[in-house]
C-alpha cells in the first residue's frame, strides 16, 4: 500500500480544507494506505480539543474529524514553533495522538512518503 503525506496549514474556521484533508485521509486509511501529517502556520489550531463555535453541533467541529483519522492510524506531527508562536503551550490542549515536532519532522514525512497533499 502508499504513504500519503498531507500537509495542512490553515485554520479549521479559515478554509474548510479541514474537511477535505479528513475525507481524503480518512478514505485513505480504510484503503489500508498509511497517513503521515505535518500541521504548519494555522494549521495548529485544528487538533484543540476543546474547539466550540455557535451553532455547529459538536461532531460537527474540526477536532472531531481529526480524532477520526487519529483513532484510524494516521500519524500527526505538528509545527512546535508554530504552537509555541501561538501560545498553545507546546500542544497541551491537543487531542491525543498529536505530537509536537519540528520541521526535520516534516523533511523525514517528504522522504518517506509516496505522495505529498498541502491543504
Amino acid at each position: 500500500m502508499a504513504k500519503i503525506g498531507f500537509l495542512l496549514t490553515e485554520g479549521p474556521w479559515q478554509t474548510e480544507n479541514h474537511k477535505v484533508f479528513t475525507k481524503l485521509a480518512s478514505a485513505a486509511l480504510d484503503a489500508g494506505h498509511e497517513v503521515q501529517t505535518f500541521w504548519y502556520l494555522d494549521g495548529v489550531y485544528n487538533p484543540i480539543k476543546h474547539q466550540k463555535f455557535p451553532g455547529v453541533e459538536e461532531d460537527e467541529l474540526p477536532v472531531s474529524g481529526m480524532k477520526k483519522v487519529v483513532e484510524k492510524g494516521a500519524k500527526i506531527i505538528a509545527c512546535g514553533i508554530c504552537v509555541n508562536g501561538r501560545g498553545l503551550q507546546g500542544g497541551k490542549e491537543f487531542i491525543e495522538g498529536v505530537t509536537v515536532g519540528g520541521l526535520p519532522d516534516f523533511a523525514d514525512i517528504m522522504g518517506e512518503v509516496d505522495t505529498l497533499i498541502t491543504l
